[in-house]
């Protein structure tokens, strides 16, 4: 057995190699993400128990600082009790959602063996399955009705405390100023920044709250190899509005979705969100459609300023190329609901390149 110079860290080799029971194994690095966890895929050379003859192995690195964390957190927000990617795919789980099964962790969760979904996103099944974009969307409009139905208690009640505020709404819009605009004036800083403001407070009070997974798009849905759309990232899941991640679907940085499907998704989710009591039955179309493409516009900033953040301060530049996107997103949104314009008038002279075309 052995794990090929891989660059797993002592711990992860001792851990694998404990769990291994002399099985012969390869190690082959993962494209990883943006976050501080690194993947590894484990090849057996034979079956072993669960059927498989490959596990993933995840490795937690040490927590980064202030503005250089996954995600900004609130002040005295509740915390998981252990390692969240751990805690809440168990809670996950539980309530019959697809998440990758854990095969085994260590104490504290910083090394975790999962199951082998693949390497197909669902944005690389839409790219190879054009013809199947419409049932691929609507299975995961389906997934993220059914992850917005769950209640946390009584087994994740702490979720109830992890609340995404108008806190952290600010804060994912001070991202964007911090790494995804260019130098502006004083005056012109302060009439975004103000604006901004204003934009937090009334997203975070408008709807009642729901699960909310905060990173819900076509790379984080994996589609396995029995055909399902299995669920990924969910470390950081908090409550909040219903639109959130349903605007970060639908108007996504990395797979937009094409016109005429955006509208007959949007028109569709709005019916069964109210039949399942995530909307209330008292917002009406008009409001729900600027609620959903404020929070777009809020998504797509804060992306934009990630893809910079990523690079500058974890000096990946492999997402810069998806700034462009959440460009053209805003652009979109700022047309398709006038509500946004004059938000998108302030934001796009602070835009730097690589610029939309």
């Amino acid at each position: 057995m052995g794990v090929d110079g891989h660059r797993l860290s002592g711990p992860a080799e001792s851990f694998l190699t404990t769990w291994a029971k002399g099985r012969n194994f390869h190690v082959v690095p993962m494209t990883g993400d943006a976050s501080n966890r690194r993947y590894f895929r484990i090849r057996f050379e034979g079956p072993w128990e669960a059927g498989s003859s490959s596990v993933v192995l995840m490795e937690r690195r040490a927590p980064e600082g202030f503005k250089a964390s996954e995600e900004k957190t609130a002040p005295f927000e509740s915390a998981s009790p252990g390692d969240p990617f751990l805690v809440i795919g168990n809670f996950l789980h539980g309530r019959g959602l697809p998440v990758p099964d854990v095969h085994h962790w260590n104490g504290d969760g910083s090394l975790l063996l999962l199951e082998d979904l693949g390497d197909e996103t669902l944005a690389e099944a839409l790219g190879r399955e054009p013809s199947g974009e419409h049932r691929l969307r609507q299975t995961a409009i389906d997934l993220l009705l059914a992850f917005q139905r769950q209640d946390p208690e009584p087994d994740a009640a702490w979720l109830k405390d992890r609340r995404f505020s108008a806190e952290l709404y600010l804060w994912e819009f001070e991202h964007f100023l911090e790494f995804g605009s260019r130098e502006a004036s004083g005056a012109e800083f302060d009439r975004v920044l103000r604006l901004f403001k204003e934009e937090s407070a009334g997203l975070a009070k408008d709807l009642p709250e729901v699960l909310l997974h905060r990173d819900y798009h076509s790379r984080n849905l994996m589609k396995d190899g029995k055909g399902r759309l299995v669920m990924i990232d969910f470390q950081d899941m908090r409550i909040g509005s219903p639109l959130y991640d349903l605007a970060s679907f639908l108007f996504d940085a990395y797979r937009p979705v094409p016109l005429p499907l955006l509208e007959e998704l949007v028109d569709d989710y709005y019916e069964r969100a109210r039949k399942a009591g995530i909307l209330p039955e008292s917002l009406t179309p008009a409001r729900y459609r600027n609620l959903l493409a404020r929070h777009g516009f809020q998504r797509n900033l804060k992306a934009c300023g990630r893809f910079f953040y990523i690079d500058v301060v974890k000096k990946n530049p492999a997402y810069l190329e998806c700034v462009p996107q959440t460009h053209r997103n805003m652009d979109f949104l700022g047309n398709w609901e006038p509500s946004i314009a004059l938000l998108w008038k302030a934001v796009r002279p602070l835009l730097k390149a690589p610029a939309f075309q």
